[in-house]
């Protein structure tokens, strides 16, 4: 199987979204990110949909926006884009802790119905009991699992049943469904995500695919889903999600990701475009089909994996493949 390839779209802590807002507010910006300084003309978004035409340009293959208690919300920002881009997959972040599960899936009905049957959930809920409860969602950090599933059960019955109903410990339904032009829109893809026994466990379960996170024992987290999902009789894709700083040159790179404050992420993918195709190519050859990119510089670092890293990749995988 070939690797695809998202982009995680800028959030609230991206210089330029940052510089956008204060040109939105009459402020000069703190970067040269527009030149065209009148007031109210320009905000964030228009950075955003910048960085995800250039993704579509380049030849990613999909879109992800996170889930961040200081951004804007995943569903908006990817339904405003949908117009923006017409190939490539979009995925919203969010927790099961939201709100209504048949609400969320009526969303996710009507976002497929006028995106092309794009959308994908990525459903996470915060470790910070705190930052949960600012959310209002008072679940304890014990029952995050148990919710989702519930959340997960409801939402695919109602998709996928025109009379379903459901008496669960967080969601219930009672003869719930969708019909008319509704009806026949396939479940969101899904991603799940965790290191934990459990997490990995429930994703072999539910789960289309499960992200984690570049680091120590990808290997063998890997192997855990594999065999997990095996005896499940599924087989969910493998994504890995990593900040990424890429140049010509892997010295500049590595200064860069150092002046970014990353140079000891464990997360962190930097080097040069040679250097880094041989990692990406490494890493799929250990599993993983799906790379979920960032960077701190989102539009210029996209332009540059897109241009002259990912068609290393993709030659590096074609020989492999012959």
């Amino acid at each position: 199987m070939s690797s695809t390839f998202y982009w995680r779209l800028p959030g609230a802590d991206d210089a330029r979204n940052r510089a956008f807002d204060a040109l939105a507010a009459g402020n000069a910006p703190r970067l040269p990110a527009a030149n065209d300084l009148r007031h109210g003309r320009y905000g964030s978004f228009d950075h955003v949909v910048q960085v995800a035409r250039a993704a579509e340009l380049v030849a990613f293959d999909g879109l992800v926006a996170g889930d961040e208690p200081e951004g804007d919300a995943a569903l908006i920002v990817l339904g405003a884009l949908a117009r923006e881009v017409r190939r490539l997959k979009l995925v919203a972040t969010f927790s099961p802790g939201a709100g209504s599960a048949v609400y969320a899936a009526k969303k996710a009905v009507s976002f497929q119905r006028y995106s092309g049957n794009r959308f994908g959930w990525a459903l996470e809920s915060s470790d910070d009991a705190a930052r949960r409860r600012r959310l209002g969602d008072f679940v304890g950090s014990g029952d995050l699992g148990a919710r989702l599933e519930d959340f997960v059960t409801v939402a695919r019955g109602v998709i996928e049943s025109a009379h379903f109903s459901h008496d669960g410990p967080f969601f219930s339904v009672l003869e719930g469904g969708f019909q008319g032009p509704l009806s026949g829109r396939p479940f969101p893809e899904l991603t799940l995500a965790g290191d934990s026994a459990e997490d990995i466990a429930r994703s072999a379960r539910l789960a289309d695919v499960h992200a984690f996170t570049l680091g120590e024992a990808l290997s063998e987290r890997i192997a855990l889903l594999r065999e997990a999902a095996s005896r499940a009789g599924r087989s969910p894709q493998v994504a890995l999600r990593a900040r990424i700083v890429s140049h010509d040159d892997g010295a500049r790179a590595r200064l860069e990701a150092e002046r970014a404050g990353l140079a000891h992420a464990p997360d962190l993918l930097a080097g040069s475009y040679d250097e880094l195709a041989a990692r990406i190519v490494a890493l799929h050859r250990q599993g993983v089909d799906r790379f979920e990119l960032s960077s701190p510089r989102s539009l210029d670092e996209v332009y540059r994996v897109g241009e002259h890293l990912l068609p290393r990749v993709r030659q590096l995988l074609g020989r492999k493949a012959a």
